[in-house]
């Protein structure tokens, strides 16, 4: 058995450039300044996995103890000391209890270790030669190191996988938004504790506190799996330790310790005699609900009724119009949003001499399917400000004017493209894809402008008019690129007439309209 919390073990650089492997233990090694996982959703899972270490067992009481350790420094002594709870709960290996694994021998055929990769082909695609763009037999091979990060993952991230195989705790595919550290005192490069620390969340803001004991209710490997064969067998944060949305496991594996090799591992490329590539899985694991995860954001149907469900990887990823509700409470269009807990609680914390953003990240899944991972840096809009809550309206209604917008558009080249009333034929989701990505630098000149103290009224009306000339500029820009590949004049100039000429009067009261309804909400 192995201890994944003093062995080296998670790949690091340190302040020189060279790279090494971290133990936990260690974590507060002012020279190491930042993970290296080999893959970008092992590095997610690295992050997250010394976030639940630190939120786990060092957490501090309030913010007044929480800045004491920003400014006086992460202790060794008190990092060793706080892990030490955790040992029995960390190891990883063929016995019992084992990170991650389940509790119980599983019966069943072996899988390949392969699978605990999202984008890895199933049994179907390999069957019917379906895995064109992503072949098979290319990771077969594990080094425990990364066969760990792997597993646990998976278990952050899982998708629906067939009957009774259960997603992530947050669904499947959730977004993770941390706190990004871009600058301490001036300095490019600080260690690696410091940016964790920034989303580490004192006891009694989150409302996390540390348990007496570290058992089941926090680390679900350690006793027999709370399964869910019955439609009501759930597991609700009532029933468990609410620090089990960190270590969530609602996915049933046992890794094959008995069949090892040696080679290189197919993920990092390292030599290692213990090669993993084996696993026995099994369904009807953890059903988790309920639950609202930290460090991630949710959303409400304004529609009565509807459940809270977290942000989810979405085609072409989050765009500036998502940024809002990733950093604040509101109501969009359709939405109650609400910022992950570490974002929330982050302006409480009253910081200087800081850089800070927003860094998020996760898969996008089409049922089991894994069609990409996205990876932002947003700003962390108006932090600082005493009046973020109003400036944050304001901006609401900005991006409600630019949907509105994008509507008119996307109606017009309809009509010139097929005709009015005809039907539509292809995807059009590339418009609204290129409209958010190609008006986001102007909605940071926006935000800038009113930080700078330009007056709100006046900014919002000439943003209005701004994306208005921006949509008609792009219609004329695409008018002509019909997707059939045929272009008919008269039906072209007759959209723009419709949409972008007696439109004008139209949108200025839609606008107005919008803003009386924001201010009722």
């Amino acid at each position: 058995m192995v201890s994944l919390l003093t062995t080296p073990w998670l790949p690091v650089q340190f302040r020189d450039g060279t790279r090494g492997k971290l133990a936990p233990v260690d974590l507060a090694d002012e020279n190491v300044v930042a993970l290296t996982a080999p893959r970008a959703d092992l590095q997610g899972a690295a992050w997250q996995f010394l976030l639940g270490l630190l939120q786990s067992t060092l957490a501090p009481k309030d913010i007044e103890a929480w800045q004491d350790i920003w400014h006086e420094g992460l202790n060794s002594d008190a990092v060793r000391a706080g892990l030490e709870p955790l040992e029995h709960a960390f190891q990883f290996g063929p016995q019992t209890p084992s990170f991650m694994q389940d509790f119980s021998p599983l019966s069943g055929e072996y899988v390949s270790i392969a699978t605990l990769l999202p984008e890895t082909p199933g049994a179907q695609a390999i069957k019917f030669n379906k895995d064109h763009f992503v072949k098979r037999g290319v990771t077969e091979k594990f080094c425990p190191h990364c066969a760990a990060l792997a597993l646990f993952a998976l278990q952050l991230n899982a998708p629906a996988g067939g009957k009774g195989f259960r997603t992530g705790l947050r669904g499947g595919g959730p977004m993770t938004t941390l706190i990004e550290l871009q600058t301490f005192r001036g300095e490019t490069q600080p260690p690696l504790w410091r940016k964790l620390w920034l989303n580490v969340m004192p006891q009694e803001s989150a409302s996390l506190p540390l348990p007496q004991q570290y058992d089941a209710d926090v680390f679900p490997w350690l006793a027999e799996t709370r399964t869910s064969e019955q439609a009501n067998a759930i597991t609700t944060p009532s029933q468990v330790n609410a620090l089990q949305a960190y270590w969530g496991m609602p996915r049933r594996i046992r890794l094959n310790f008995d069949r090892l090799s040696s080679g290189s591992c197919d993920l990092c490329g390292a030599p290692s005699e213990a090669l993993l590539s084996e696993m026995t899985t099994k369904n009807y694991g953890v059903n988790y609900v309920g639950w609202v995860h930290p460090l991630t954001a949710h959303r409400r149907p304004i529609k009565e009724g509807g459940e809270i469900f977290s942000v989810k990887g979405q085609p072409g990823g989050l765009f500036w119009r998502d940024w809002l509700g990733l950093n604040a409470n509101g109501t969009g269009e359709n939405n109650h949003e609400y910022p992950a807990k570490v974002v929330e609680l982050f302006p409480s914390l009253r910081l200087r001499d800081v850089t800070t953003g927003l860094w998020a990240f996760g898969y996008d899944f089409d049922n089991m399917k894994a069609r990409n991972w996205y990876e932002h840096h947003f700003p962390l809009l108006l932090a600082s400000r005493q009046d973020r809550d109003e400036l944050i309206s304001l901006l609401r209604q900005a991006a409600q004017s630019a949907s509105r917008t994008l509507g008119l558009l996307r109606s017009a080249l309809k009509e010139a493209w097929f005709g009015a009333g005809a039907p539509v034929r292809g995807d059009l989701s590339f418009i609204d894809i290129d409209f958010w990505q190609r008006t986001q630098t102007r909605f940071l000149a926006l935000v800038k402008d009113i930080e700078e103290g330009q007056d709100s009224e006046k900014r919002l009306k000439a943003w209005q008019g701004e994306m208005f000339h921006f949509a008609r500029n792009d219609f004329d820009r695409r008018a002509f690129t019909c997707p059939e590949g045929k272009s008919d004049l008269g039906r072209i100039m007759e959209a723009r007439k419709k949409f972008f000429t007696v439109s004008d009067k139209k949108q200025n009261g839609k606008a107005e309209r919008a803003k009386k309804q924001q201010e009722k909400n």
